[in-house]
């Protein structure tokens, strides 16, 4: 009876990779083909018959909400023919069959192929990649690649700035590698915001209301894939502040990663060294404590923005596209934002004053087409720009945001000295 009971997908019957239908294909069922791909690939690499652990962990939901992350153990079976797949903690089964000569299917391979295969597989999944893959390092005291000038000029006619009041090339360079926490930098960011101001920062009231929950609770479990559990998840949405639809879609149920806005905080804040993971929980990091202080509410959102902007991919809460020039960019920009978006502006309009050269060839943009700019820059850079508090975003039309401006703010807490900079450049040249 058991056998009756147990799920069987027929393969055949998602759409071809290569059809609208595919593209078209639900979220939901996009990936149960995901997961039907790893095992009959898995399962067809191995002896008929023979049991393998995936790697993967069970997706079944307990009575209590929680995923069940027992461990799924795969095997070939050919009488009949098909790749059964079973959780070794909860016993949840099933099958896959008409999976025969797919682009999946590595019965065709020799051993040594196989063998190969098993050897990528599972060094793909391993947890010990988890940051490697989730994080990019572009900060370790340089810029991917050498430093040329000439990238870096916003007018290649215009190399001095002469024309359009930028800085020159050397002041440029100065204010992208200088640390914006000292005082005497170019871009200095101030720690001296109140309580009031910073929590006009969505970012800002999530990651406190995060840390203040862990710090009462003692400690957050983890999913054995290292996630937040879906209990901690119901109890920050419902604690913090969110757009709406987030209460209304998350606050009964959810992973760590469908509440997209959370993941990225809990990111942030380990990337922050604001909480530690050991054995399988996130605690708070003792060290940091003060930061929760109301008094010292601008230095937890100075180390926020900071590590945001500096240590975390820009792209993968945005774009998901690594930018690495953009984001070495971020104080230029900061810069011409404060210069040019003092009132309402439009972003198309304001797009090539914010670029310097190397992002426009990164970007590979021109000056007719801003259409792809305007869409990274939204989703790289004005957004979290946004989050904290820094600027506001209105629509001009239905299709996509047309016009920004910085908030007050944005100038209290981003000092520019870069007119400093530019004499003590020139009397260094004289």
């Amino acid at each position: 009876m058991e056998k009756e009971k147990m799920p069987a997908i027929d393969f055949s019957e998602f759409p071809a990779p290569d059809s609208e239908a595919f593209i078209m294909m639900p979220d939901e069922n996009f990936e149960q083909y995901e997961i039907c791909c790893e095992y009959i690939q898995l399962g067809t690499s191995v002896p008929i018959g023979t049991k393998v652990e995936s790697g993967f962990f069970c997706r079944q939901e307990m009575d209590d909400g929680e995923l069940c992350d027992g461990t799924i153990e795969v095997m070939n079976l050919n009488e009949p023919n098909q790749i059964r797949w079973e959780c070794k903690k909860c016993g949840d089964m099933g099958a896959i069959f008409n999976h025969e000569d797919s682009a999946w299917d590595n019965s065709y391979l020799s051993e040594k192929e196989k063998e190969l295969f098993l050897d990528l597989f599972f060094n793909e999944i391993d947890g010990d990649d988890f940051f490697e893959d989730e994080f990019f390092d572009l900060y370790q005291g340089h810029i991917l690649g050498p430093f040329f000038d000439f990238e870096y000029f916003v007018n290649l006619n215009d190399p001095d700035g002469v024309s359009s009041g930028d800085p020159p090339p050397k002041l440029i360079e100065e204010m992208l590698n200088c640390d914006w926490t000292d005082p005497h930098s170019p871009i200095y960011l101030n720690d001296s915001l109140t309580p009031d101001q910073a929590k006009k920062s969505l970012i800002f009231v999530n990651a406190r209301q995060f840390l203040l929950t862990l710090e009462e609770e003692g400690e957050f479990p983890l999913t054995r894939t290292g996630y937040l559990k879906r209990h901690t998840v119901r109890t920050l949405i419902k604690k913090g502040q969110w757009p709406d639809y987030y209460k209304d879609e998350y606050k009964n149920n959810g992973d760590e990663t469908d509440v997209w806005l959370l993941h990225g905080v809990r990111i942030l804040l380990d990337l922050a060294g604001l909480i530690k993971e050991q054995n399988q929980t996130y605690r708070l990091n003792e060290d940091k404590r003060h930061l929760l202080d109301e008094e010292n509410a601008g230095e937890l959102y100075r180390m926020l923005f900071s590590t945001y902007f500096k240590e975390m991919n820009l792209g993968y809460l945005g774009s998901t596209i690594e930018l690495p020039y953009l984001q070495y960019s971020v104080p230029f920009i900061l810069y011409k934002l404060q210069k040019l978006a003092k009132n309402w502006t439009d972003i198309d309009e304001l797009i090539p004053e914010l670029l310097l050269y190397s992002v426009t060839l990164e970007l590979q943009i021109d000056e007719i087409d801003t259409g792809i700019a305007h869409d990274l820059l939204y989703d790289d850079l004005f957004t979290p720009l946004e989050y904290f508090a820094l600027v506001e975003i209105r629509e001009k039309s239905a299709n996509r945001p047309d016009e920004i401006r910085i908030t007050p703010m944005f100038e209290e807490f981003i000092e520019l000295k870069v007119e400093d900079s530019r004499l003590k450049i020139r009397n260094f040249e004289l």
